[in-house]
């Protein structure tokens, strides 16, 4: 994701309020801040990075739609001094893998289950929060915007794949994992679009 994106989304939500004719209500979230509780909530949720790493994934997650989640999560524990052969073996990686110690002592007890998968799980859900909230913002400033659903490449989270390929008012809709998905890393994508037919109806009227 380019840093234009994050300027556009500050910058776009400064000069443009949200449509009257795209929302019925007022947007579930704070573009201003969506980055950091994007970050919060992943963080949060998953369970596997302490809070300390906040800083960090606020600049690891922009790198993440351009060089891909698992490569940016890799490059992190890559950087830096790594643990010794003795220290990776007591966390259960192989004596190859990658692991700073900056990386390590952000593993929370549960993460250290997981040490390989941590960063690159909670990165994964921040930025699918992230790019969902990029679009209801983009859905919202438009005449007769609206938002379809997509499930992503999951399965078996009964949430994401009831609403896939619906269709919602975008101030409707919150742009977080939906409470009961069991992927760690909910990738269900919002596509946003203009209702032509719905602005057809409403130009005839009035």
């Amino acid at each position: 994701m380019s840093d234009g994106f994050w300027k556009t989304l500050f910058r776009s939500n400064n000069e443009k309020s949200p449509s009257k004719a795209a929302c019925s209500k007022k947007l579930t979230f704070d573009p201003k801040t969506i980055v950091s509780d994007a970050i919060d909530e992943a963080i949060t949720e998953l369970g596997l990075l302490e809070m300390a790493a906040k800083p960090n994934l606020e600049v690891l997650v922009k790198r993440c739609m351009r060089e891909g989640f698992r490569a940016v999560a890799t490059a992190h524990r890559k950087d830096g001094a790594q643990l010794d052969k003795s220290e990776k073996k007591e966390l259960g990686i192989r004596a190859n893998a990658f692991m700073s110690r900056q990386a390590a002592s952000e593993l929370t007890e549960k993460g250290m289950e997981s040490p390989l998968k941590a960063h690159f799980l909670t990165l994964w859900r921040a930025d699918f929060t992230i790019d969902r909230a990029r679009h209801l913002l983009n859905a919202s400033q438009q005449d007769f915007g609206r938002i379809t659903v997509i499930s992503g490449g999951h399965k078996g989270c009964t949430i994401c794949e009831t609403t896939s390929e619906n269709t919602f008012d975008p101030c409707g809709v919150s742009p977080f994992p939906p409470k009961g998905c069991v992927n760690a890393g909910c990738n269900r994508m919002f596509i946003s679009f203009v209702d032509y037919t719905a602005a057809r109806k409403s130009k005839m009227k009035g």
